[in-house]
C-alpha cells in the first residue's frame, strides 16, 4: 500500500562563504538579534548527519567539480542516530537558484535504501520520489559518503530567509550506517572555521547585508558532498 507522502519543496537562492572564528561569533550574537533561531534545535542549535548517494560513474559528484550549471544530490538526513524517521531529499541546482524537496520516510525504508533497495520508495505517493526512484535505478546510484556537522541556523517568516552556519565538519569513510553511535570520522575541515550559507527568496534584508558586510566573505567554502569524497579527487581535479 502507498503512503501519500507530504512533499516540502523550497526554492530559493543560496549563497555559501567561508569564515573565521571571530567572524562566526559576530554573527552569532549580530542574527541573534535580528532573527529568529531555528525551531528545531533553538538557541544550541544541532547535529546534521546526511548520507548521499551518487550514480555509478559519480556524476553528481563530477559535475560539481566541473561547475555544471544544473546540479543535483539525492541524500538520507537524520538529526540524531535514533531518530525513527528519516529524510528523504532531492536537491537540484539551477544558475544560482536551489530547489530542495523533501519526503518523510520510516527509519525501516531509511536502511533498505542504504542496503540499495530502492523499492521502497514507491511506498511513498509522490512526484519527487518516483522521479528519484526512476533516476535511481536507471543510473545505478548507490550511498558513496556519509557527513556530519554541528549547525546553528536562524530563520524569518518573510522572504523565505534562512541563515547557517556549520562547523566541525567530519565524515566517515566507507561506511554509511546512517543510524550507527560508533562511526570512526576523520576531520573535513579546520574547527577555527565556519561554512556560511545564506538562503533566500527574491530580496535579502538590508539589516542582514550591513551584518554580513562586517565580515570577511572572499573564501568560498568547501563542498560538504566534495569533502567527503576525498577518494576521488585524484580523478576529478
Amino acid at each position: 500500500m502507498n503512503t501519500t507522502a507530504n512533499t516540502l519543496a523550497v526554492y530559493r537562492k543560496e549563497i555559501k562563504y567561508l569564515i573565521s572564528l571571530p567572524d562566526r561569533l559576530y554573527l552569532l550574537d549580530a542574527l541573534n538579534q535580528l532573527l529568529i533561531p531555528d525551531a528545531y534545535g533553538g538557541y544550541n542549535g544541532y547535529t546534521v548527519r546526511s548520507v548521499y548517494f551518487d550514480s555509478i560513474v559519480n556524476e553528481d559528484y563530477r559535475d560539481k567539480q566541473e561547475h555544471a550549471d544544473e546540479k543535483k544530490r539525492i541524500r538520507l538526513r537524520v538529526y540524531d542516530p535514533d531518530d525513527q524517521k528519516a529524510k528523504f531529499e532531492l536537491k537540484r541546482k539551477s544558475f544560482g537558484r536551489e530547489l530542495k524537496e523533501s519526503v518523510v520516510i520510516s527509519r525501516e525504508d531509511a536502511k533498505r535504501l542504504l542496503q540499495r533497495d530502492y523499492s521502497v520508495l514507491l511506498h511513498y505517493d509522490s512526484d519527487t520520489v518516483r522521479y528519484a526512484y526512476d533516476l535511481m535505478t536507471t543510473r545505478l546510484y548507490r550511498p558513496v559518503s556519509l557527513v556530519e556537522y554541528d549547525r546553528r541556523a536562524f530563520t524569518h517568516p518573510n522572504f523565505n530567509t534562512r541563515v547557517t552556519m556549520d562547523n566541525k565538519l567530519r565524515c566517515c569513510d566507507f561506511c554509511y550506517d546512517l543510524f550507527s553511535h560508533h562511526l570512526n570520522f576523520r576531520a573535513a575541515m579546520p574547527a577555527d572555521e565556519t561554512i556560511l550559507e545564506i538562503k533566500y527568496d527574491r530580496f535579502l534584508f538590508r539589516q542582514i547585508q550591513q551584518v554580513l558586510s562586517q565580515c570577511d566573505l572572499t573564501r568560498n567554502p568547501p563542498s560538504k558532498f566534495g569533502s567527503s569524497r576525498s577518494i576521488l579527487k585524484n580523478y576529478y581535479c
